[in-house]
């Protein structure tokens, strides 16, 4: 998931989401629960505006804890594509792990691992959402995609 939408401020790193990113989280986190979806581990960016949409998500989605979301280094901006397979490669197996990061990083990581190479084939809006599902030894499929357009938001 891209992290929903931010205030503007000079400090990238600290920038909080907006009464509009809460509500876009909020409305994503219903939609997954009413799909039925439950997180069995959440993983976020450490910039601010990936941890509360991270947390917002959770607390709606009431399956992990807000404080149980984990800060990784490997969904920032500047990771490297080698940074955030080295650590998915780490990953428990579970069911199901909600991540969030930013544009473009995130939406590339996903390409790749789908085997989309157009850059122009997947783009993540704010609080853009996709699912993937790992297929041992050759990736991931691509399951479904879904906008705060969608939504309605």
């Amino acid at each position: 998931m891209r992290h929903a939408e931010a205030l503007d401020g000079a400090d990238d790193s600290t920038r909080p989401l907006s009464p509009h990113g809460f509500k876009q989280a909020r409305e994503l986190a219903r939609f997954l629960k009413s799909a039925g979806i439950e997180f069995d581990a959440a993983y976020s960016s450490p910039l601010v505006r990936a941890r509360e949409t991270a947390e917002s998500v959770v607390r709606v989605c009431g399956t992990a804890a807000p404080e149980d979301v984990k800060l990784v280094d490997a969904l920032s901006i500047e990771a490297s594509k080698r940074d955030f397979e080295g650590w998915a490669r780490c990953l428990p197996e579970l069911k199901h792990v909600l991540v969030v990061g930013h544009a473009p990083t995130l939406a590339d990581r996903v390409r790749g691992m789908v085997g989309m190479p157009n850059p122009d084939s997947l783009r993540l809006p704010k609080a853009g959402l996709v699912c993937v599902e790992a297929v041992s030894g050759r990736g991931a499929a691509l399951k479904f995609f879904v906008t705060p357009k969608l939504l309605g938001s």
